[in-house]
């Protein structure tokens, strides 16, 4: 069970009936992420099916195709060790707030949790989805051992003024990580939407490589979970 003071509400609603979704955007792995524990907590709370999805914005804080390389080749092992747990993985391309809620409306999804991220932009995608959910949304902290609004309440101007702050609650925070179930509610409509959605990685080279200089190499993934290099 996650600590509750590790979560925090973004947005109130009416749960739907369907899964509950895991919006991973920081905390991109499957092992020590709180974000993901508290989603799996809620889906066997409800008892329905639990997924995670990914928005891939191709034009985020002007990475290249050798950031966006790296993140794949990790998104790679992402799905890879979510389906040995019983859930599927969706990639979503565009920005959250315009990809998300359409996807939501599909699959009747109950709740949506995502991870906490201090950047300016993200902040923004999380205003912009609270604006337009009717279902719960939550935010966990899954990249800080003491979440980042109970280790203090106002921007701190050195670490000797933090740092006794986090030191106060160490002995709460600081615990081993539970592992990861096996998922027993399984959706053979969230399997089947994952084929047609085509989401292992195969996006169109021009999205991530038009505007490249330069020729990259970009690693994708195939049906069979085999890697391929292909040229950009």
């Amino acid at each position: 069970m996650v600590n509750p003071k590790r979560t925090r509400v973004l947005k109130d609603g009416a749960p739907g009936s369907g899964p509950v979704v895991y919006w991973m955007s920081r905390d991109q792995r499957v092992r020590d992420n709180w974000a993901l524990l508290h989603a799996q907590d809620c889906a066997f709370e409800r008892k329905v099916s639990l997924a995670v999805v990914f928005c891939l914005v191709p034009s985020f804080l002007h990475a290249t195709i050798r950031h966006f390389g790296f993140m794949i080749q990790g998104l790679i092992e992402v799905e890879r060790n979510l389906l040995k747990k019983n859930i599927p993985f969706f990639i979503l391309s565009g920005s959250p707030h315009d990809v998300l809620p359409a996807f939501i409306a599909e699959e009747n999804a109950g709740i949506l949790v995502t991870d906490f991220d201090p950047l300016k932009i993200k902040r923004r995608w999380k205003d912009e989805l609270s604006k337009i959910l009717t279902i719960p949304f939550y935010e966990v902290d899954a990249h800080n051992i003491v979440p980042c609004w109970q280790a203090s309440p106002k921007q701190d101007f050195a670490a000797r003024t933090i740092r006794p702050k986090i030191k106060r609650h160490l002995d709460e925070f600081l615990e081993e990580f539970p592992k990861l179930r096996n998922h027993p509610f399984r959706s053979l409509h969230l399997f089947a939407c994952r084929l047609r959605r085509d989401v292992n990685f195969r996006f169109s080279t021009a999205v991530l490589c038009g505007s490249a200089p330069l020729r990259e190499n970009a690693y994708w993934i195939t049906d069979n979970a085999r890697i391929r290099e292909i040229s950009c």
